[in-house]
């Protein structure tokens, strides 16, 4: 772990993964800022095309948090996870009782507005932001080979 944050960023891991399971991973030290910020540009977005805001979930971002560190870990790229896990079923893990779910994934940006920048232009990610039936987001942010990896879920009981 780098940066100042690094006793809260163990706090918050042992507590994501819980104390015997707990894999450390890379984490930027604004790990909160980054998470928080990426939940105000989408919801932003979704203001301005007509959609009501989307309420942050700690379950939503336990998963989305163990998916973007087992990305770190793993040193890769992708939806499907430790195990074959897939976005329903890290969600499922969490304790998230999902009728609705998707996952967008990002990795190399700089910021909250390059990621959804990036998701607006491509089709499917930009139906999972403005998807009218999801209710709750959770945000997951690590470094993957020293560059940002994002993972923002979207979910409905």
């Amino acid at each position: 772990m780098r940066g100042r944050g690094g006793l809260a960023a163990v706090a918050a891991l042992f507590l994501i993964f819980g104390a015997g399971s707990a894999q450390a991973c890379d984490l930027p030290p604004n790990t909160a800022g980054l998470a928080s910020d990426l939940g105000l540009t989408v919801n932003t977005v979704r203001s301005k095309e007509g959609e009501r805001g989307l309420a942050r979930n700690a379950l939503l971002d336990t998963a989305a948090q163990r998916h973007a560190c087992w990305l770190s870990t793993h040193n890769t790229f992708s939806h499907t996870g430790d195990g074959g896990s897939s976005p329903r079923d890290r969600i499922k893990a969490a304790g998230y009782p999902a009728r609705i779910s998707s996952e967008n994934i990002a990795h190399g940006q700089k910021n909250a507005s390059l990621v959804v920048k990036d998701w607006l232009a491509s089709k499917g990610h930009r139906e999972n932001i403005m998807r009218s039936s999801v209710t709750d987001y959770g945000v997951g942010v690590a470094l993957l080979s020293g560059r940002l990896v994002w993972v923002m879920l979207y979910a409905s009981r």
